[in-house]
């Protein structure tokens, strides 16, 4: 048995026990990550608009999770009335060991800078250099009981996202508060 696989099933079990309370999420419940895509794979206009896929890798700057790598994939969908569409699924890292999975849903729309599919199909398309405002909601899963409190909530995310860099950065707030 490999010293990842024991520490998960251990760390199940104990959730499972309730060893540990983590029902009560702290008092400000916000993170800051920063993020960069390090590969895209365009997949192409479907019926909803052009679709890509894009990795990215990133760490979490400040709050909760702060020093943790974050790693997924962002399904990204610009759709034909100018909105690009974000359905991201990735991990938080957290130096334990552990992951917390994270889903997120955002949009970001600037009509002076959505250029027509076919345009951006052209293998010398290049995006402007741009930080574009980006919003959506957040939610977690984890199976770490001092986390357990994510399972339960979601939160709102702001931040920019610059296409032409790759760089994204966004905060992250409970709605619980």
């Amino acid at each position: 048995m490999t010293k990842l696989m024991f520490t998960t099933i251990l760390a199940a079990v104990l959730a499972i026990t309730g060893t540990a309370s983590g029902d009560e999420a702290p008092a400000h419940t916000h993170m800051t990550m920063e993020a960069s895509m390090t590969g895209v794979h365009v997949i192409g206009l479907v019926p909803e608009g052009l679709r890509l896929d894009s990795k990215t890798a990133g760490v979490v700057t400040d709050g909760l999770f702060a020093g943790s790598a974050v790693e997924g994939i962002d399904h990204v969908l610009f759709r034909h009335d100018g909105v690009m569409v974000m359905d991201y699924r990735g991990a938080i890292l957290l130096p334990n060991g552990l992951a917390v999975a994270l889903t997120l849903r955002g949009f970001m729309h600037d009509a002076t800078l959505t250029p027509a599919f076919e345009a951006m199909l052209d293998p010398e398309f290049e995006f402007a250099d741009v930080d574009m405002p980006v919003h959506g909601a957040a939610w977690f899963q984890t199976m770490a009981p001092e986390y357990a409190f994510l399972n339960h909530t979601v939160f709102s995310f702001t931040g920019t996202l610059n296409i032409a860099t790759g760089e994204v950065r966004a905060t992250y707030i409970s709605l619980a508060e």
